[in-house]
């Protein structure tokens, strides 16, 4: 017993000691965490290695540690800095500096299906940050913002209908008459990229070169533009949340058309140039139109483009999440855009007329490291969009009229009698009119149209570390689409004058008033598709040797609504060497194909191999020419297809026949033909792609402190096997002609960048410029060998422009004997219609003397340059692009006063049509007045086809920044800025002004200046 009482009592004294002991050497630690600047950092994490222990560090860059023993290690991580780990002594502070991470500042440029180092590419790529996107304000589409901000990438925006604002893409110009639109591949895999949201974008690749594009194979000859979104890293939750409201306008001159009294004047004096005097409108008539006391319910002269037009609105939110441990990464974003009606339509009581569309995007990026050499990533995000419309957008091709649709005839329209809705409350219209001319009711009264879709991007990819070096990737990816229509039909009753204009008749007087009717929502659009992708990729540096080998295999399942599915497949290939950092090369080369081509012509192989030489690493460059920073030359040569010449026809390497029942009877007695076959185009028994013979020589430099950087690229490209229709089939071939892979062209240019980065004093400055020349031509379109050369396709650029040469105006009748006879003159020719060049000198001016006229419609040659300033919080940003090189056709229904829809057939234009001809104005810009079409003067001609080329301040922004001040007050928030901004500002082009030169033409939903104002927060 007793000894048992000693025990415990020996126990006792051990407990005192230990506790003790651990009071005595358990402590207290306390320290300040600053970067290489003495600037406090916030939210450092402090960690104590092995215990789950730690803190991070608060407004004042300040931490505190208890408990600490001697030994432990203490680790300090923060995003973007060099993580330290310290060994407890005992000390009672530390205060800590840490620097900014080397290998996360070096540069690293995104490539096919990889990473690389800037200093170590061979190919032609040029990269851009998300953050760049951001700086063009407001726009609802990726493609928008691109416009100026790379070499080589030219972007055209067609038309600005909500929904339909996204530009035309051109890499380097344009190689083949089909299509020349890029490859967009989306974190890996094939997908578009317009309705992401810019806020989750980390960076864009632009790949123009073979060495490049290779990789990808047969969709890789237009180029490739590779998009990554952004991921979690290590270190605190950060949040961001940004906001912006915009006003919009039309960026053109709506209020073109003259009043109608003076259209009256002028339409007379074009009647009497016809001698058409029975149709002459009394001063009488014209006197009532000029009364500013006429009852406006039956004088009224509506110019629908300039009545409808007004200011829209937008607005764009975004809220986005990240950070990270050790075991997972997270990137999440919610974002919101509204892009509103610039026609100034009002909601209705039982239906919505408004054209706008709502977009929310979402996105959810994990990073998941399951053990030290295992990693798994998911990656899911999304859109859903609600677009919303009237009878004339939803079929107006987004926004790009055609032919006689409603949106064209706002442009080529004007109400005359009654106004738009009467001063009783009365819809308006025309009588004796076949087509409704009130454009106002039939957009704000006759209906609304929904589209309502969703996508899913869903993308998992696991990556296994099998030795050091060496490391396996599996990759399982599924999209969909879907889209479903709706609308609503209204049948409003339009009331016209009567011919005395004492009151209003019903047009349809059997019409009764209906409520609307709501059709059922359908599936109008479903796309799936499945990818999956392994590789292996061994990387090492032994010495002064760095090499890597990639191998990868892909497969593509897409299917479109209940069609067959398209089927890919690509085995690719890497092989990267370099020495010393000076002497690089690289060889790509990807195998593969699809069903869509014939037999034994479904796969190919398309290599590339570059070379590099960083000059700057030579001793001798080094010893004489320091100043000389960075200076690599590259050279790339290689071989890649292009898929997309098909335009959508799927297996036309098959034979496809028709049948029908004959009415056709012959022979005694007489019988029936019955069933018929007929043969379908004849089959492209060698269909398959277009290749394209790639080089590129480039050079990159640093001079000055990295102040100053450059690049210059030339490039040549071949293109052989272009699917086009035969134009050399005899006449007794009895079907339409054949489509072969025949077509041939050639393109060349240049692309520049400079970019200067400097300080003086406390004020930051930078200026940036890129200009890229093209040049193409047609090598082989199979002219037939009676073609006079000036009319072959063969040494003419890609859709070039054919028409007659005006020159100048008939003066006399006198002209008009003496000048070659006009084979367009069906109406008779009269001084002051245009004179056109007898090219081939044969009497006769006819098809005959169409020649190349103007440069393509596209874009050849572009150049932008982009300049700014910082000092403290406040900056300033603006960015120019322009264009020349190229033309476009003006719309008849601005140049001619007679190509209108009014009832008169006369809309007079407050243009070069009011310098018209006449013996007082013999050196008029626009031919002589007509009444009626005149098909001489209306020849496509260098009279109607002009230069587009322009200059445009694209964005403008001004911001200020809190973050200084917020670190001061230790304020909750990292940063607060505030902005303005604008898109499309000012425009400097020869073209009238109701034409905006990117426009696809005249009759579009204009395309939008933006003004925006907004803000940022971190937290």
């Amino acid at each position: 017993m007793q000894r048992e009482k000693s025990n415990k009592f020996i126990y006792f004294i051990i407990l005192c000691i230990n506790l003790l002991w651990g009071e005595i050497y358990s402590q207290t630690l306390k320290g300040y965490v600053t970067d290489t600047n003495n600037e406090r950092l916030i939210g450092v994490s402090v960690l104590v290695k092995g215990t789950g222990d730690g803190t991070i560090t608060d407004f004042d860059g300040q931490y505190v540690l208890n408990n600490l023993k001697e030994g432990e290690k203490i680790e300090f991580s923060y995003v973007g800095m060099q993580t330290k780990v310290f060994t407890y002594k005992g000390q009672k502070t530390l205060n800590v500096t840490l620097s900014e991470n080397s290998e996360l500042l070096e540069e690293v440029v995104v490539v096919g299906y990889g990473q690389q180092k800037k200093e170590s590419v061979v190919g032609s790529i040029t990269q851009a940050k998300g953050e760049d996107l951001l700086r063009a304000g407001n726009v609802t589409t990726v493609s928008e913002a691109l416009t100026g901000i790379m070499p080589g990438v030219s972007t055209m925006q067609a038309a600005g209908q909500p929904g339909s604002t996204a530009a035309n893409i051109l890499i380097r110009g344009q190689s083949t008459w089909t299509d020349s639109s890029p490859l967009f591949v989306v974190d890996g895999v094939e997908r578009d990229f317009n309705d992401l949201d810019p806020n989750e974008i980390e960076s864009i690749s632009v790949l123009k070169d073979a060495s490049a594009t290779a990789v990808y194979g047969v969709k890789a000859a237009n180029g490739v533009i590779l998009i990554t979104t952004k991921q979690g890293a290590k270190g605190k939750t950060k949040i961001n949340f940004s906001a912006n409201f915009g006003i919009k306008s039309p960026t053109i001159d709506t209020d073109y058309i003259t009043d109608y009294p003076t259209n009256l004047r002028h339409h007379n004096l074009a009647l009497i140039n016809e001698n058409s005097f029975s149709k002459l409108h009394t001063q009488e008539e014209i006197a009532r139109w000029e009364d500013p006391n006429r009852d406006m319910d039956y004088y009224s002269y509506t110019n629908f483009i300039n009545y409808l037009l007004t200011n829209g609105q937008s607005q764009a939110y975004n809220l986005n999440i990240s950070g990270g441990n050790d075991f997972v990464k997270y990137f999440t974003s919610f974002g919101y855009n509204y892009d509103g009606d610039i026609f100034d339509i009002k909601k209705q009581s039982e239906f919505d007329p408004r054209t706008y569309q709502k977009r929310y995007n979402w996105r959810s990026n994990l990073d998941f490291n399951l053990t030290k050499t295992t990693k798994f990533s998911v990656k899911l995000s999304g859109d859903v969009k609600d677009w919303n419309g009237n009878y004339i957008t939803q079929g107006s091709n987004g926004g790009i009229a055609q032919g006689g649709e409603n949106l064209a005839r706002l442009y080529q329209f004007a109400m005359v009698g009654a106004p738009p809705i009467t001063s009783d409350g009365l819809i308006g219209t025309e009588p004796n009119t076949p087509e409704n001319p009130n454009y106002w009711a039939m957009m704000e009264k006759e209906g609304q149209w929904m589209r309502r879709s969703n996508r899913l991007y869903s993308d998992f990819i696991l990556k296994q570390q099998i030795i050091k070096g060496l490391e396996f990737t599996a990759k399982l990816s599924y999209n969909y689409y879907r889209r479903y229509d709706s609308s609503i039909d209204a049948k409003p009753i339009y009331y016209h004058p009567n011919p005395d204009n004492t009151g209003y008749i019903q047009k349809d007087p059997l019409q009764l008033p209906e409520s609307p009717r709501v059709n059922a929502e359908y599936l109008a659009d479903y796309n799936k598709s499945l990818y999956y992708e392994f590789s292996l990729l061994y990387k090492n540096k032994i010495g002064k040797h760095d090499f890597s080998l990639l191998a990868l295999m892909n497969r593509r399942k897409y299917q479109s609504k209940v069609s067959f599915p398209n089927l890919e497949e690509s085995w690719v290939g890497r092989a990267t060497y370099g020495y010393d950092n000076r002497y690089l090369f690289e060889f790509n080369g990807a195998y593969n194909g699809n069903e869509n081509f014939a037999p034994g012509k479904r796969f190919g192989f398309f290599p590339s191999v570059a070379l590099g030489w960083v000059v700057s690493e030579e001793k001798f460059i080094k010893d004489h020419l320091p100043e000389l920073e960075f200076f690599k030359i590259r050279y790339s040569y290689g071989e890649i297809g292009s898929d997309r010449g098909l335009g959508g026809q799927r297996y036309s390497y098959l034979s496809t026949y028709s049948s029908y029942n004959s009415n056709v009877y012959y022979g005694e007695p007489v019988s029936g033909i019955g069933t018929v076959y007929v043969e379908g185009t004849p089959a492209n028994v060698n269909n398959t792609w277009e290749t394209a013979i790639k080089q590129n020589i480039g050079i990159e430099m640093t001079f000055l402190k990295s102040r100053l950087r450059g690049s210059v690229d030339l490039f040549n490209e071949r293109r052989e096997g272009i699917l086009m229709q035969r134009n050399t089939v005899p006449y007794w071939f009895g079907n339409s002609a054949p489509k072969a892979n025949l077509g041939k062209t050639k393109n060349h240019g240049i692309d520049i960048e400079l970019k200067w980065n400097d300080k003086i004093g406390k004020v930051d400055y930078w200026f940036t410029g890129n200009m890229s020349l093209t040049e193409n031509r047609i090598v082989f379109r199979d002219d037939a060998k009676s073609t006079p050369e000036y009319l072959r396709q063969a040494g003419k650029p890609i859709g070039w422009r054919s028409g007659l040469v005006d020159l100048g105006l008939y003066q006399n009748w006198d002209d008009i004997y003496n000048y070659p006879v006009s084979s367009y003159n069906t109406t008779g020719l009269i001084p002051g219609d245009l004179i056109y060049m007898d090219y081939t000198g044969d009497g006769i001016v006819d098809k005959n003397d169409w020649i190349p006229i103007k440069d393509p419609s596209y874009a050849t040659k572009t150049y932008a340059f982009s300049l700014g300033f910082s000092y403290k919080g406040f900056s300033v940003s603006a960015m120019f692009n322009g264009m020349f090189g190229l033309s476009k056709y003006v719309s008849g229904a601005y140049l001619w006063e007679w190509d209108t829809t009014v009832q008169s057939g006369f809309m007079l234009h407050n243009n070069e049509q009011l310098d018209f001809w006449s013996p007082e104005n013999p050196d008029a810009s626009h031919p002589i007045l007509h009444a009626e079409k005149h098909s001489h003067n209306q020849q496509t001609s260098t009279y109607c086809t002009q230069s587009s080329a322009f200059l445009r301040l694209r964005n403008l922004e001004l911001k200020y920044s809190f973050r200084s001040l917020l670190k001061k007050k230790n304020f909750l928030m990292e940063n607060i800025e505030v902005y303005a901004n604008g898109q499309n500002l000012f425009t400097w082009s020869d073209l009238p002004d109701s034409f905006d030169p990117e426009a696809n033409k005249l009759e579009v939903y204009p395309i939008s200046k933006r003004f925006n104002f907004g803000f940022r927060l971190t937290l």
